[in-house]
C-alpha cells in the first residue's frame, strides 16, 4: 500500500509539472509537440509517439520521444508521415475517444496484423505493452498519444498509467488546440500585414507610374488589349484612360500602325526579353508624334508571358528640333563654303593688280628717278611697301583659308621633331642669331602633320621675332598636366603682352604691338587657334610686358 501511494504522489506531481510545460510551451506548437511527447514519457517512463488528426480523420506523425537517441531514430524511420493500415487502432482511438491499454503484447501473435517494417522494429525495440489514447478537445479529435512499453526494468502498463496518460492528452489537447488557435491568430495577423504592405506597395507603385512624364501602357498576352495607362499616356493620345483599357491597337490607330505595334508586340512576347523601337511614329488626338519605345514581356512564376509592359517618350519636339539644327548647320556650311570661296577668289584675284602696283613702282623709280624728286622718290617707296605687305596679308589669308578648308588626316606624330625643322629654318633665315633653344625631345601626339607644322612654325616664329631685341633670348618647348591633359607649351622671354589684351591675340589682325616695333600681319595666332580647334583643343596664353610669353595648347584624340 505505501507503494502505491508513494507511485501517485510521484504520478501526481509529474502530471502537475507536465500541465505546467504544456502552458509555457502553448505559443510555439512546435515546441509543444516535443513537450508533450516527453512529458508522457517521463510520466510513464517509456517511448511516447504523439500523432496529430489530419484532413479526412488520417494521423500524421508530430513528435517522437525517448531518453535513448537510438530509440528515436528507430521510431522516427518507423514512423513518416501518415499512418498506413497498421494505424487502424489509433484511428478507432481518435474517433471513439476510448483508450486502449494492451499490457502484454505478443509479438508474434501481432505479426500478421502490422507491417513488416513495424514488426521489426517492435522486436528490435522488446515492446512488452502498449497504450494509445485519444486528445480531445469539447468532443472534437484532436490526435492520439502512443506509448510503447520496452524497458523491461518497468512493470507492465496498468489502469493507472492508462488514468495519468488520459489526464495528460486532456491538457495536452487543449494546450495544442490554444496553441494552432495562436498559429492562426499569427497567420491572421501576417496576412492582414501582408495586405497592407501590399496596399502600400501597390499605392506606391501607381503613384510612381503616374509621375512618370513618359507614356507607360501594359496590355495582356492573349489579345494586347490595355489593362493600363498612366496619365503621361492619356495627355500623348488625348484620350482618356476610361476609353483606352479593354481597347486593343486596331480599335484607336489605323490597321497599319495597329500591324506595326502588334507585331513588335508579338516578337517581344516570343523572344521573351526587351524590343526597342528608336522611332515609333504614331496618329493621335494632337496629331502626328514621334515616341521612342521600349516594350518589356511580364513572366509568370513558369517563365510564360502573362503581360506586355511598355514606355513610350514623346520625341516629336527633338527630332523637329533636331532637323531645323540639321537645315541650320547645312545653311551654315554653304554659307561658309561660299563664303571662303569668294574670300579666296577676292584675295587670289587682288594678287595680281598688287603685283602690277608693285611693279610698276619700282619701274617708276628705276628709270624716272632722276626727274623726281625726293619727296616723290619717299612717296612711291611707300606705295611699294603698301603694296608689299597688303600681299602679305592675302598670303596669310589664303594659308588661313586652306587651314579651316582642308581636310586632315590624323595619325601618330613626333612634334619634337616638327619643333626642331621649324627652328632650324628660323636659323636658316638669321644665321647671325644666338638664340637659346630647348626642345623637350619625344614629345608625341595624334594629330595632322601638316597642320600642326604650321601651328608650330607660327608659335615658333613668333617666339623667335619677339625675342629678338633680348640680349640672351630663349625658347622652350615643353609638355606638362594641366587639369589631367597633356599641355604642350612654347615659351619665351621677350617682349611678352599685357594680359588686359589677351583675349585680343587670336583675333584676325589684331596686334599688341607697331609693326614699326615688331613686323607681321597678326593672322599667324588665328592660324594657330584654328588648327588646335579643328584637334579638337583649346589654347590659351599668358604674359607680361617685357618679360616674355607662354602659349599652351592641348590636342583631342583625333582631328575633326
Amino acid at each position: 500500500m505505501p507503494g502505491e501511494v508513494e507511485r501517485l504522489r510521484s504520478g501526481i506531481r509529474l502530471l502537475s509539472h507536465a500541465i505546467g510545460a504544456f502552458s509555457e510551451a502553448t505559443p510555439d506548437l512546435h515546441r509543444l509537440l516535443h513537450t508533450v511527447a516527453k512529458s508522457v514519457a517521463e510520466v510513464v517512463g517509456d517511448s511516447c509517439v504523439v500523432f496529430l488528426r489530419e484532413a479526412e480523420d488520417e494521423l500524421a506523425v508530430a513528435a517522437i520521444y525517448d531518453v535513448d537517441p537510438e530509440v528515436v531514430a528507430d521510431l522516427s524511420r518507423l514512423f513518416t508521415g501518415r499512418l498506413g493500415p497498421e494505424g487502424q487502432l489509433a484511428r478507432a482511438v481518435m474517433t471513439t475517444g476510448e483508450a486502449r491499454l494492451t499490457p502484454s503484447v505478443d509479438l508474434e501473435q501481432i505479426r500478421p496484423l502490422v507491417s513488416a517494417p513495424m514488426h521489426a522494429a517492435f522486436v528490435k525495440l522488446g515492446v512488452r505493452g502498449a497504450l494509445t489514447v485519444a486528445m480531445r478537445v469539447r468532443g472534437e479529435a484532436v490526435g492520439v498519444l502512443n506509448v510503447l512499453r520496452h524497458r523491461t526494468e518497468r512493470r507492465p502498463l496498468d489502469p493507472f498509467d492508462c488514468e495519468l496518460v488520459q489526464d495528460l492528452a486532456t491538457h495536452a489537447g487543449l494546450a495544442i488546440s490554444n496553441a494552432r488557435m495562436v498559429e492562426r491568430l499569427r497567420e491572421s495577423e501576417a496576412m492582414h500585414e501582408a495586405r497592407d504592405e501590399a496596399v502600400r506597395a501597390t499605392h506606391f507603385l501607381d503613384t510612381m507610374i503616374e509621375h512618370i512624364p513618359d507614356m507607360v501602357f501594359v496590355k495582356d498576352a492573349d489579345r494586347l488589349a490595355f489593362t493600363r495607362f498612366n496619365r503621361a499616356g492619356e495627355e500623348l493620345l488625348g484620350v482618356s484612360r476610361a476609353d483606352l483599357i479593354g481597347k486593343t491597337d486596331y480599335d484607336l490607330f489605323p490597321t497599319s500602325e495597329a500591324e506595326f505595334f502588334q507585331a513588335k508586340d508579338r516578337e517581344t512576347l516570343a523572344g521573351k526579353a526587351l524590343v526597342e523601337i528608336i522611332e515609333e511614329p504614331i496618329q493621335t488626338a494632337r496629331g502626328p508624334r514621334w515616341l521612342h519605345t521600349k516594350k518589356v514581356p511580364i513572366l509568370d512564376e513558369e517563365g510564360v508571358p502573362i503581360y506586355l509592359l511598355g514606355i513610350s517618350q514623346d520625341i516629336t519636339d527633338r527630332k523637329i528640333a533636331d532637323a531645323e539644327l540639321r537645315h541650320a548647320t547645312e545653311v551654315a556650311e554653304r554659307a561658309s563654303k561660299e563664303l571662303e570661296t569668294f574670300s579666296y577668289s577676292v584675295a587670289h584675284d587682288l594678287r595680281a593688280p598688287l603685283r602690277g602696283i608693285d611693279g610698276f613702282s619700282q619701274a617708276l623709280l628705276e628709270d624716272y628717278a632722276d626727274k623726281l624728286d625726293e619727296q616723290g622718290r619717299r612717296y612711291l617707296a611707300r606705295v611699294r611697301e603698301s603694296a608689299q605687305r597688303m600681299a602679305m596679308l592675302i598670303d596669310d589669308l589664303l594659308a588661313l583659308s586652306r587651314v579651316t578648308s582642308v581636310e586632315l588626316t590624323a595619325r601618330k606624330v613626333d612634334l619634337s621633331a616638327l619643333a626642331q625643322a621649324s627652328v632650324t629654318g628660323l636659323q636658316r633665315l638669321e644665321p647671325s642669331r644666338e638664340v637659346e633653344v630647348v626642345i623637350e625631345p619625344g614629345i608625341t601626339v595624334h594629330g595632322d602633320p601638316r597642320m600642326l607644322a604650321i601651328a608650330l612654325d607660327n608659335l615658333l616664329g613668333n617666339a623667335w621675332k619677339f625675342t629678338s631685341k633680348v640680349e640672351k633670348p630663349r625658347i622652350e618647348l615643353f609638355t606638362t598636366d594641366r587639369n589631367g591633359l597633356q599641355t604642350i607649351v612654347v615659351r619665351d622671354n621677350g617682349a611678352g603682352f599685357d594680359m588686359q589684351y589677351a583675349s585680343k591675340l587670336f583675333g584676325v589682325f589684331q596686334r599688341l604691338h607697331t609693326e614699326a616695333e615688331f613686323p607681321g600681319t597678326g593672322i599667324g595666332l588665328v592660324t594657330v587657334a584654328r588648327i588646335v580647334h579643328r584637334h579638337r583643343g583649346q589654347v590659351a596664353a599668358e604674359g607680361q610686358p617685357g618679360r616674355g610669353a607662354t602659349f599652351y595648347f592641348t590636342l583631342g584624340t583625333e582631328a575633326e
